[in-house]
């Protein structure tokens, strides 16, 4: 196999730069996007107002429903393009991008026309205003028509990701979103309204688009998309595959998207805007965690494929640990000053509503999230998700009957809890047992591996971030929480460096930074 399909063999240490290299990769695209995020948020809310911005929330959680007609062919298209890529077997490439792309093309035409049928009778199940219908409607018909689009042609960016091009991919996310940001501020500063605001997320969405497949042919020039390529037969092979992660994608729609639709049915809409706001800044947050778990899914999907069980034990246990060290700054952060960063984000009046909840999610984030993420993304690689397909499926019916219960008697503070709790215990416990069993290492080990030691570098650094928040940084101002995260990261990364990185880690982060500094000694002086 000729050109970039054609993979050579890496190195062990060729192997974890390029790990390294995609994670960073990612990670820029997850800045652009955090930072877009945190500026955009508070401006939809106050431009919007409360019940607005709960629709344009609510939109995206009906939307993100479609997804269960996927039936995990996305996902199955990572395995195979990256297995089939690792093996070197270019016509099965082409074969899984055909038959991908020719399912989904049919699911979108269903989708589109499916909507276009129901939409007029969708907001009588929820408390939205008169006024609110007809947009409410264009809002749901625009957004569909930007899922379908995304159907078909993410499964290039998903082929960019299976070879390891993170690269492209997230150059491709960053210039996106910068579009999205410049259409959405202008959108709302001329004063319009809901509409014209989804009709420019489209617009960049179709760049987003057009740029997937101009890459994917310049990355993947030999593959070829073509129905006569598609089959039957292939297209079962990945159903066997992807009908776990269906379940699975069942279940995380369930997760994501029923506490803000249960909460739109029983309160009013603005509950599901205050309800989003905190969700939406761990989920902001925690995609850098997030990116590694896409990398690590790749990743283990070649070290499968060249059986090498040594290193997949290792790429368990390091990755779910760094997750972990990655983001405990921002959790201890979020725990100690998160409430003031809301009523400085969005307002005393949002932040009233929207701060008790922040703790309580935050601590399922830490436990299940994470410190887990890598853990299921581990187990997608390998093709042994089933079990965790159907814990997340038991966790989501449990969540969705137990907050039909609770958010009429407790409200959203009873959602958060119920949705935490039961995190904890699949995603933080059952999950990682999985992994164990998966890859014969104990559990008790396997758990200590991963957690004992960026607790105990936590510990004091928490404490410090109890004391600023009492005295010098209370967090009157943004410039005060931005203090106390430089404190708190500088003295946690600090810490975390010596005792939560392996020493052949270490060793590899001093070499690429001795390199850096040479090449930068070598470099001619100006002037």
């Amino acid at each position: 196999m000729s050109g970039p399909s054609a993979p050579v063999e890496p190195s062990p240490k060729g192997r974890a730069e390029r790990f390294v290299l995609s994670v960073v990769w990612n990670w820029a695209g997850v800045a652009i996007s955090l930072i877009t995020g945190f500026l955009l948020s508070p401006y939809l809310f106050r431009k919007l107002g409360p019940e607005g911005y709960g629709i344009w929330a609510l939109s995206f959680s009906l939307v993100e429903y479609y997804w269960l007609l996927d039936l995990g062919v996305r996902s199955a298209t990572n395995k195979y393009v990256a297995h089939y890529w690792a093996t070197e077997e270019p016509r099965k490439v082409s074969e899984v991008m055909s038959t991908a792309v020719s399912y989904s093309c049919l699911i979108a035409v269903f989708m589109l026309g499916l909507i276009a049928l129901a939409s007029p009778y969708m907001e009588m199940f929820f408390h939205i205003s008169a006024r609110y219908h007809e947009s409410f409607r264009q809002l749901l018909m625009l957004m569909t028509f930007s899922w379908c689009l995304g159907l078909v042609f993410n499964l290039f960016s998903g082929a960019l990701e299976a070879v390891q091009r993170f690269d492209v991919s997230n150059k491709i996310a960053i210039l996106t979103t910068g579009i999205r940001a410049v259409l959405w501020t202008g959108t709302l500063s001329l004063g319009y309204g809901l509409v014209p605001l989804a009709i420019a997320t489209v617009l960049s969405q179709c760049v987003m688009y057009g740029l997937n497949y101009y890459y994917f042919r310049k990355v993947l020039p030999t593959c070829q998309v073509s129905l006569q390529l598609a089959g039957v037969p292939m297209l079962k092979q990945m159903w066997r595959f992807g009908i776990h992660t269906f379940v699975q994608t069942v279940s995380t729609m369930g997760l994501n998207q029923g506490p803000p639709i249960l909460i739109a049915h029983f309160l009013p809409t603005a509950f599901v805007g205050f309800y989003n706001l905190p969700l939406k800044l761990l989920q902001y947050t925690v995609e850098f965690i997030g990116r590694i778990g896409v990398v690590t899914n790749v990743s283990a999907a070649e070290l499968s494929a060249r059986r090498e069980s040594e290193r997949l034990n290792k790429l368990a246990v390091h990755t779910n640990r760094y997750c972990l060290v990655f983001f405990m700054p921002l959790a201890i952060l979020l725990w100690t000053h998160g409430g003031q960063f809301l009523r400085i984000w969005i307002g005393p009046e949002g932040a009233a509503q929207a701060a008790p909840l922040l703790p309580i999610l935050l601590i399922g984030y830490v436990l299940a999230i994470a410190a887990q993420y890598s853990s299921s993304m581990l187990l997608m690689g390998l093709g042994k998700h089933q079990r965790y397909a159907k814990g997340l499926f038991v966790e989501a019916m449990l969540a969705i009957t137990v907050l039909w219960i609770v958010i009429p008697r407790w409200g959203i503070i009873g959602a958060a809890w119920t949705c935490s709790v039961l995190m904890i215990l699949n995603r933080g416990f059952f999950a990682p047992w999985l992994v164990s069993k998966t890859l014969s290492l104990p559990f008790g080990q396997y758990m200590a591996a991963i957690y004992a030691r960026p607790f105990l570098v936590a510990a004091p650094v928490l404490a410090i971030a109890y004391a600023l928040r009492a005295t010098l940084l209370p967090g009157a101002n943004l410039f005060q929480v931005f203090a106390a995260g430089a404190i708190v990261g500088s003295l946690y990364y600090g810490l975390a460096f010596p005792f939560c990185m392996d020493r052949e880690h270490r060793v590899m982060v001093w070499s690429w930074l001795n390199r850096k500094r040479n090449r930068l000694g070598q470099s001619p002086s100006i002037g």
